[in-house]
């Protein structure tokens, strides 16, 4: 099966991208992606604002089947004024939505007007795993992890690839202060991309003190490029701080249960589709049983 996919970025970093690169992988040699639509057998759309108007009339002219993933609700002032309507046009012109959680598909398909199905996100297990054998990550290279020792601090860790201020990173600084005050050995380490204003005003959270306001260590690990460079850091940590709010299916939620963090949802976490990511049952977070989802899907489309 040919599968066409109008943006792929296999470099890129985020949710969307860490999707694609995941399920490529799970589907092996079921599904070859290709780079010209004629060839394929499905127009696969990863997102509304990952595809422009006329790859979708194109499709529609070759009689391809078009499915589309629908993450969340985008926003149209970060997507040139078009987001909305590309997500309610798609959606009508798809054979089939796929919402990443039954929330989405209540509160996405409220606006869409299309029921759709549900496909959770995956993570690549063979990365994202747990370890007995945590290490220092403070002052530290990441490629020499391995070399360094661990030390007995509670390593808390804060994870937002987005500046989407959903992401709520005041909430998890002031959670982690809480939790500092009780537990002095407690340790912030913070991954990801913030905003100009925080990035101007140079907030404890990212590096412009090592200490925040109570003297609480906070540490910026700045933004990660690779899979493993994440997984190395959520394996040496002992909890995470998920403030996201409204997250459709946080792939930082997933990788975090498969390293086998404590998962603080603070005030904001148990909102969206995280509550329904932590009932999945572990054996079913990884990339093999979203890769099968969508097969099956995809097979389904072609075949009716």
């Amino acid at each position: 099966m040919k599968i066409h996919i109008p943006i792929y970025d296999r470099n890129g970093i985020g949710g969307g991208w860490s999707f694609l690169r995941n399920l490529e992988k799970g589907l092996k040699s079921d599904c070859y992606f290709v780079d010209n639509l004629c060839e394929a057998d499905i127009l696969f759309i990863a997102g509304p604002t990952l595809a422009i108007h006329e790859i979708v009339e194109s499709a529609e002219r070759l009689g391809k089947p078009i499915v589309l993933r629908v993450d969340n609700i985008p926003e149209d002032y970060r997507n040139r004024g078009t987001a909305l309507s590309r997500l309610k046009i798609f959606s009508e012109k798809a054979d089939v939505v796929v919402y990443q959680s039954e929330w989405a598909r209540g509160y996405v398909g409220g606006y869409t007007g299309v029921d759709g199905t549900v496909i959770y996100n995956g993570v690549d297990k063979n990365i994202f795993k747990p370890t007995t054998n945590k290490i220092e990550l403070k002052d530290c290279a990441l490629d020499k992890l391995d070399a360094l020792t661990y030390t007995s601090a509670h390593r808390v860790l804060y994870v937002r690839s987005s500046t989407n201020e959903s992401k709520r990173w005041q909430e998890a600084k002031y959670f982690f202060r809480e939790m500092w005050l009780k537990n002095r050995i407690a340790k912030l380490s913070v991954v990801g991309n913030f905003g100009d204003y925080v990035k101007l005003y140079g907030d404890d959270f990212i590096g412009r003190y090592t200490l925040g306001a109570f003297d609480e260590p906070i540490e910026y690990l700045g933004q990660l490029n690779t899979a493993e460079q994440m997984a190395k850091v959520m394996r040496n940590s002992d909890e995470i701080l998920i403030s996201f709010y409204n997250d459709a299916c946080s792939n930082v939620v997933l990788e975090a249960r498969a390293c086998g963090l404590k998962i603080n949802t603070c005030l904001s976490g148990m909102t969206g589709g995280t509550p329904e990511l932590l009932n999945l049952p572990i054996e079913d977070i990884g990339i093999d049983r979203m890769a099968a989802d969508y097969l099956a899907l995809f097979n389904l489309v072609l075949n009716s």
